[in-house]
């Protein structure tokens, strides 16, 4: 969950904060921010205002520059400290409290707001001592993120505005046309219809009836975050399954590049699931929980993969993984690791093109209300 967080800074000033936690307890658990924090307050109904984390060519410009530290052998922490001096997103960071606890790359990358799959590989590498290998594929995992976003957002960004818009548009408009109307449906010589109803309708709704239909709105948003978390029927629903297997192709992209380099470095199942399990929060947890359940009654990871939380391509890919020796083991990751890659592309595409087709409904049917209920009954009318 989010909380609203007013944070008392080292230099003395204070400022509010977007933070995520579990919970109350565990944002108080934060090294530094005990005695920092002067108030919180917790988003409801599992609501986020915004994002705290780095644009993805932020990111990779940071984490790029912290692998040069890391293969260079210079001093880590002096390093870092004069990058984020010297970078105008990242100055502001210097004087939250929780800057004189960070100790390890992990946790200033963390602070500095680094996705949080970035911020686990690094953390594997920190665990494994495979440091210079995992930064560097994570500077690897951002410059392949990016451009998916580059070919899939487009027609994403597109389609939701065209979505939001056409939602808004048809708020707006009844609200500015639902008085007019209403004189529509007054006058006996004008012929109103199904259409001039539901827009009168609709503002009614908005100004008589505020309270009520902002907690329609705040209702339906917690309905579907129920089914989406608690219903697996929900998720096969037509427009639903798009976006499911987009997140289930993503899930298992990040699962495996943070897993490759603790098995490349001989951490046993167990403990590798346990530290990548502590670095994910909702579904994604779920789905790693889910996989730790398994192998703890004797199953491998392979065997414990559920098509509930994970992509097909990467159930059906470590089908192979028990029986190949190391090598060959090692090759298989990789090859599954850019069939994943290869399906977050199709599958972003392909959830981009509904939303696309989505927001265009959407702005064609405020159209075609306002023509029907509004200007049909004058033209009507008149030629009657």
């Amino acid at each position: 969950m989010q909380f609203v967080v007013n944070l008392r800074q080292l230099d003395g000033s204070t400022r509010l904060a977007l933070m995520e936690a579990e919970d109350q307890a565990a944002l108080l658990e934060q090294p530094g921010l005990v005695d920092a924090i002067e108030g919180s307050w917790e988003i409801p109904f599992g609501l986020k205002l915004g994002s705290n984390k780095l644009k993805p060519e932020e990111q990779l410009l940071l984490v790029a520059q912290v692998a040069t530290l890391v293969d260079s052998g210079a001093n880590i922490t002096r390093g870092i400290t004069e990058i984020a001096e010297s970078t105008p997103f990242l100055k502001k960071h210097m004087q939250d409290p929780r800057i004189e606890h960070a100790s390890r790359i992990s946790d200033y990358l963390e602070l500095f707001g680094v996705d949080g799959n970035v911020v686990l590989l690094v953390r594997s590498g920190e665990e494994s001592g495979r440091m210079s290998q995992a930064i560097n594929m994570a500077v690897e995992n951002i410059e392949q993120d990016i451009e998916l976003r580059k070919a899939t957002s487009a027609d994403l960004k597109l389609g939701l505005t065209y979505l939001i818009v056409g939602i808004s548009s048809i708020l707006l408009l009844s609200l500015i046309l639902g008085g007019p109307a209403q004189q529509i449906i007054d006058v006996p010589q004008l012929k109103d219809n199904s259409a001039t109803r539901l827009i009168v309708q609709l503002r009614a709704m908005q100004t008589e009836h505020t309270f009520l239909f902002l907690m329609v709105i705040v209702g339906a948003v917690a309905g579907i975050r129920y089914l989406w978390n608690n219903v697996t029927a929900f998720r096969s629903i037509w427009g639903v399954r798009q976006l499911d297997e987009l997140l289930k192709a993503r899930r298992s992209a990040n699962f495996l590049a943070a897993w490759m380099p603790l098995f490349a470095s001989g951490f046993s199942p167990d403990k590798s699931l346990k530290l990548i399990a502590t670095n994910n929060s909702g579904t994604n947890k779920l789905a790693i929980e889910s996989i730790m359940e398994g192998v703890e009654q004797g199953a491998t990871i392979p065997q414990s993969l559920q098509a509930q939380y994970w992509s097909p391509s990467f159930i059906i890919g470590m089908k192979a993984f028990d029986a190949a020796h190391d090598e060959a083991r090692h090759n298989l990751l990789v090859r599954i690791k850019g069939m994943l890659i290869t399906e977050i592309f199709v599958t972003g595409k392909r959830f981009s093109k509904l939303a696309l087709h989505i927001g265009m409904i959407a702005a064609v049917f405020t159209v075609f209300l306002i023509a029907a209920g509004f200007y049909a009954p004058m033209l009507l009318s008149r030629g009657g």
